[in-house]
Formats: C-alpha cells, sequence, structure tokens
C-alpha cells in the first residue's frame, strides 16, 4: 500500500526498494544494499544519486568507500511540500502562456469538425463543454426532445439548466408532444421558452443548435450517443428549419 503512495509521489519502484533498504539496515555500502533491496547491481548508483538528489538519502566516506543512510522519513513530507511548490510555479507559468496555446489550438489545423460523445459520461462532458461555450445572453436551441430522455437524465438536466440560468444564457426548446411533464418544469424556469412538437414530426433522436454547432443525440438502450459538428453553413441551416418548427410548434 505505502508503495503506491509512493509511487503517486513520484518515486519508482527501484528507489523505494532502495529507501526500505536503507531504513533497515542504517548506514550501509552498495553491496548490503544491492542484496537487501534485490535490484540490479548495474543501477545502484543511479537510483541512489537520484534519491540524494531527492533529499531521502545522504552519504558519507570513509577509507574511500561510500556508506549511504536513509534520511529521517519526514523528509517524505518535506519533499511533498516541494514538489507542491514546484508544482504551484508550474501553474502560474503555465497561467502565463495559456492564451498563446489556446490561440494556436484555435488555428484551422487545429479544429475539430465532428466529435462523437458516448455513454452517459460521454453525454455529460459534452453538455459541460457546452455550457462553457455559450456566454451570457447566448441562446441555445433544443428541438425534440423525447420523453425518455427526461426520464433518464433528468437529475443531471435539471442542475445543467439551473447553472446556464444563473450564467444568463437563454435556451428555446421543442419538446415532443407526449413530454409535457418535464415542460412543464422549464416553462417555470427563467431565460427559457417552450413549445411542443407535433406527434407527426417527432423522431427518436434531439438536435441542439447553438454558434457554429450542431449536436444529434440518439438513446438506443438508454446510453446516448452524442454527434458534434462544426460547420457556420450547417449551424445556420438547422437554425432556419428550427425557426420553422417554432412557429408552428404548440405551446
Amino acid at each position: 500500500m505505502y508503495e503506491e503512495l509512493l509511487q503517486d509521489l513520484g518515486l519508482t519502484k527501484s528507489e523505494i526498494a532502495v529507501y526500505f533498504a536503507l531504513l533497515d539496515l542504517g548506514s550501509s555500502s552498495t553491496g548490503h544494499i544491492i542484496k537487501k533491496a534485490g535490484i540490479a547491481a548495474g543501477k545502484i548508483y543511479l537510483i541512489l544519486n537520484k534519491l540524494t538528489q531527492k533529499g531521502l538519502v545522504t552519504y558519507a566516506i570513509s577509507s574511500g568507500t561510500k556508506y549511504y543512510q536513509a534520511k529521517d522519513p519526514q523528509r517524505l513530507v518535506d519533499y511533498v511540500n516541494e514538489k507542491e511548490q514546484e508544482l504551484s510555479h508550474k501553474k502560474k507559468e503555465l497561467t502565463k502562456i495559456l492564451p498563446l496555446l489556446k490561440s494556436q489550438y484555435s488555428e484551422p489545423n487545429y479544429r475539430t469538425s465532428a466529435e462523437i460523445y458516448e455513454g452517459f459520461n460521454g453525454f455529460k462532458t459534452l453538455y459541460e463543454w457546452i455550457l462553457q461555450e455559450l456566454h451570457r445572453k447566448d441562446t441555445i436551441e433544443v428541438l425534440g426532445v423525447p420523453k425518455a430522455a427526461n426520464d433518464i437524465f433528468e437529475g443531471y438536466i435539471l442542475d445543467w439548466n439551473s447553472r446556464r440560468i444563473e450564467h444568463g444564457i437563454n435556451m428555446r426548446i421543442i419538446y415532443n408532444h407526449d413530454n409535457r411533464e418535464y415542460g412543464k418544469l422549464r416553462e417555470k424556469m427563467k431565460l427559457t421558452q417552450v413549445r411542443y412538437i407535433k406527434q407527426e414530426f417527432e423522431t427518436p433522436a434531439w438536435i441542439i443548435i447553438f454558434k457554429d454547432y450542431v449536436t444529434t443525440i440518439n438513446i438506443q438502450s438508454g446510453s446516448p450517443t452524442c454527434f458534434l459538428i462544426k460547420n457556420k453553413d450547417v449551424a445556420q441551416s438547422y437554425k432556419k428549419y428550427f425557426d420553422l418548427i417554432w412557429k408552428t410548434a404548440e405551446k
């Protein structure tokens, strides 16, 4: 159990074996360490050097021979603190260059034109990403939501809508005709307009339109598959289709 913890802190299995061998042996030459730790003789100096650099091992020279000794285990806590400070510094440096990295990511050759999200985790990943992409006074339009979708995802979707409203994002949503139970809850929400599609226009999938994106979501055996497309012309076409359905949909 301790090996897994120490590996998470950045120590290798060989470093852990040598360190614990030294805890047991006390001051020792390399020969005894090799035997106790059960490692290859050719690696011992490299491992001891790394442990010394990490401040976990020290050594003294007597009659021309190096004798190594493990530092107090309290040093492990100090080592973790140093790693935290190092990570904090790296985080600050990363924050400084993040705008440059984002600008490079947004270049045409880095853009993804189509993506697929599968399963409930994929569904949530997509919805969380949509929330990040939208800004105050933006509008998201949803077409043809079946009752089965709300039956499965209602808890998560209610929380998502609450955060959407906090961010000042508008929604127009057209439910399938049999989904008024959930639609009535949405009608009470701020920044939300609700209508209902006629039965003859219903499909098993639903469509989400926002900015230059179109998402089609289908549920098969209770597990969603989400197709995301980024294309301005396609999004505008779907937007026109949504507006047409919205005019004829029931309130």
